[in-house]
């Protein structure tokens, strides 16, 4: 095992990549690992049910913060 993915295995990292932004080497190899490795952890936390409540995910999804304030403030709680 090389030294780069040995720090990444020990940091908790999905994986490592020797780029060069000069060669353009594993750069697309790269954004794509790192692309399919969002996505599969959405898709993980979407099917438990935690995604939306993971206190430290932030939701993209105007709808659901609506209701999200709108609860809150029924509860009498949140800033907003």
């Amino acid at each position: 095992m090389d030294e780069l993915n040995e720090f990444a295995q020990n940091n908790g990292f999905v994986g490592s990549f020797k780029t060069s932004a000069k060669t353009g080497k594993n750069i697309n190899e790269s954004m794509e690992f790192l692309i399919k490795a969002v996505i599969k952890k959405l898709e993980e936390m979407n099917s438990k049910g935690d995604y939306y409540k993971d206190r430290k995910t932030v939701s993209l999804d105007p709808d659901n913060h609506n209701k999200e304030a709108d609860s809150k403030r029924k509860q009498g709680g949140g800033c907003c």
